[in-house]
């Protein structure tokens, strides 16, 4: 079943600017003006697609994941189920359990080992090693915790700003801002601990978990300081850290480095 994309103007005063809340034009469609489910659609479909792509083994699900769960939705509206008033959080818990369900039934991976990436996700065929840093930074994204992904979400992806963002997430903008540092810290931490991968060494294993952390100087004084003294004495351990500290040169203390969160996370739209 597809989705008509066709806006929905305003049905009261034609001079009137304020846009039909969510609620309102759930009920338009109950009352049988399916045209109004196009702007519900309009207005939700891009972070629809940013859940889509952080839920699902294969970003190239994602357009189908997101086209799914608005008919499915759809069809529940006009059957008499379906949302009342909180559209947004009935549509992305659809997305997040066909996505989950799709990662359960298909074979298909985004990425199956260090060298075999899956360029169609990202990128075309000849940006294999671009596509291989956003896959990874695409998976270090999807294991922060949910409320600094809605952040990062809000005001690296779609450009709000902290007074706008704020009361999506309950917060004061001065709050906002401090999270979403916070936020953006530790996604810089995650990714470089992406790149670090399984230890060949058993012994050298609780050292590297923390590679990440470390090299952002992350971790207390005492934790900084038994990982400084086992590099120094391990070679494979010491390598693995130069790497490291030559991939992060470029994020410095507030940026992210390439490739960015923002040009992943909506790449495909």
């Amino acid at each position: 079943m597809s989705v008509q994309t066709m806006p929905c103007p305003n049905r009261g005063d034609p001079a009137a600017t304020e846009p039909l809340s969510d609620q309102q034009l759930l009920a338009m469609v109950r009352g049988g003006d399916v045209a109004a489910f196009g702007e519900l659609f309009i207005r939700y479909r891009r972070v629809g697609g940013f859940v889509a792509r952080t839920e699902s083994n294969n970003p190239g699900d994602a357009a189908d994941i997101v086209g799914e769960a608005f008919a499915a939705v759809l069809q529940s509206i006009i059957a008499g189920g379906g949302p009342v008033e909180s559209f947004r959080p009935y549509l992305l818990t659809t997305i997040r359990r066909m996505a989950h369900r799709k990662n359960q039934t298909s074979a298909r991976m985004v990425l199956t080992d260090s060298r075999t990436v899956d360029a169609r996700a990202f990128a075309g065929d000849d940006h294999v090693l671009g596509t291989h840093e956003s896959i990874i930074l695409v998976r270090a994204f999807r294991e922060l915790p949910r409320r600094w992904q809605d952040v990062l979400w809000y005001v690296d992806v779609e450009g709000l700003k902290p007074a706008q963002a704020g009361p999506l997430l309950g917060l004061t903008p001065n709050a906002l801002s401090a999270l979403a540092m916070r936020a953006r810290e530790g996604l810089r931490q995650m990714y470089l601990q992406k790149h670090v991968g399984e230890p060949t060494i058993r012994s050298c294993a609780p050292y590297l978990r923390h590679f990440g952390r470390y090299v952002r100087n992350g971790l207390s004084g005492n934790a900084q300081a038994k990982i400084r003294r086992h590099t120094d004495q391990c070679t494979h351990c010491s390598a693995v850290l130069a790497e490291l500290r030559e991939l992060q040169a470029p994020m410095g203390a507030n940026a992210m480095g390439q490739p960015a969160l923002g040009d992943v996370l909506v790449r495909g739209d």
